[in-house]
């Protein structure tokens, strides 16, 4: 058997399941190997063997093409493809006219732009802060009828990319996926007793002494009752931080992910505060 060559334009994206890490084939040629995974924010989703595909050290004497196999006996075969980790890999030819071998083989996974969508979202994931809060007066001192302000810190409030890519024939197609954080919901954790979550659409006004306690914020919630009101005598009360996914590709095309909330618990102890008048 003996391969031949199919002169292609563009190379087919095939949607398929992308694992987090994709292990390199076996090599039929070329110099060099390299296994699929992160450096950075970057995620390299396939293998690659010798020049990149579509980087600069391709050149006008150089090509590529579908590896298609022929038998003297049984004619043109299939195109040439293999399954490792879940995902499907169709073999290239990369011929260059000035080099020995001229001819050289490569692995090049079949994935969409949503599956590469969906990989930088997974390390974005990874990425994002986890919301710690911050509490005035301190989660184990509030007052009932004391306005309790909650924030995070206002350096975490930006957005957070990593971008996906995989080499192909038709150039290095990347997907770069981003978290904007929207919104900032405290749950007081007191149930019935109180009026519900409070949502701000900020990370929070950071409460400072000269503040004092008659200034509000946007970012409070008032307790109606002791927290000795509850088995556990603490509120179990939860911040979270709505980040709002989209992603766009190196071809042009942009969409939504969705919104996903990160939350952190926080045990919050309030007191009543007795004050006794005398003439």
């Amino acid at each position: 058997m003996w391969i031949r060559k199919l002169t292609i334009a563009t190379v087919v994206v095939f949607l398929g399941a992308l694992p987090n890490e994709v292990h390199a084939g076996d090599s039929i040629g070329g110099s060099s190997t390299s296994t699929a995974g992160i450096t950075g924010n970057q995620i390299m989703a396939g293998i690659q063997y010798g020049a990149t595909p579509g980087s600069s050290g391709a050149s006008e004497d150089c090509e590529w093409s579908i590896a298609i196999p022929h038998d003297a006996h049984l004619g043109n075969g299939a195109m040439v493809e293999k399954i490792s980790g879940g995902v499907t890999y169709r073999l290239f030819e990369y011929t260059c006219f000035n080099r020995t071998p001229a001819t050289t083989f490569h692995w090049i996974p079949q994935v969409s732009t949503s599956q590469l969508a969906q990989q930088a979202t997974s390390v974005v994931y990874d990425n994002i802060p986890a919301p710690w809060g911050n509490f005035a007066p301190p989660a184990q001192r509030g007052v009932v009828k004391l306005g309790t302000w909650f924030w995070v810190n206002p350096l975490m409030w930006v957005p957070v990319s990593a971008t996906a890519g995989v080499p192909t024939p038709a150039g290095y197609i990347s997907v770069t996926t981003t978290a904007t954080p929207k919104k900032l919901i405290f749950d007081p954790g007191d149930g019935a007793l109180g009026s519900g979550p409070v949502t701000c659409d900020g990370p929070g006004l950071p409460w400072i002494e000269m503040f004092g306690d008659r200034m509000t914020s946007k970012c409070m919630y008032t307790y109606s009752h002791s927290s000795s009101m509850h088995p556990s005598g603490a509120f179990p009360a939860k911040l979270s931080v709505q980040w709002h996914i989209t992603y766009t590709t190196s071809l042009g095309a942009r969409g939504t992910v969705g919104d996903f909330t990160f939350a952190a618990s926080h045990q919050i102890v309030v007191r009543e505060v007795q004050a006794l008048v005398t003439n």
